[in-house]
């Protein structure tokens, strides 16, 4: 198993599908890109509806990371060339919108500040 943190931008849109258990799921794709600039796709599952309801807040072309369990897969492509991407199990999304929530979450305000005007 692979414990990774991906960050990249939403291709496409989220896809729900329910288990034949009646469990919820949701699929998307990500792209991303290695350490030569080389575009690398995503293929993301999540089970947990935290995960699932921040992914169903974005669209395509948005701004996305995501922490999880990740497996290599390899595939031929069209023109016969081999293609590489990683499998995600999904645990936690990261948003912009997120972000801008904790770090204005964070921000003392002015009754925080004790040391009075400078």
């Amino acid at each position: 198993m692979i414990d990774a943190l991906v960050s990249g931008r939403m291709r496409g849109t989220v896809n729900l599908r329910t288990t034949k258990t009646g469990t919820s799921f949701a699929l998307w794709r990500m792209a991303t890109t290695d350490k030569n600039g080389d575009s690398v796709l995503c293929s993301c599952i999540a089970f947990s509806q935290t995960a699932i309801d921040g992914a169903q807040r974005l669209s395509d072309g948005d701004s996305i990371a995501v922490s999880g369990e990740a497996a290599i897969s390899t595939w031929q492509g069209s023109d016969g060339t081999a293609r590489h991407g990683l499998d995600v199990l999904v645990h936690v999304v990261m948003t912009a919108y997120h972000l801008g929530r904790k770090r204005k979450a964070s921000e003392p305000t002015d009754s925080d500040d004790e040391r009075g005007p400078l």
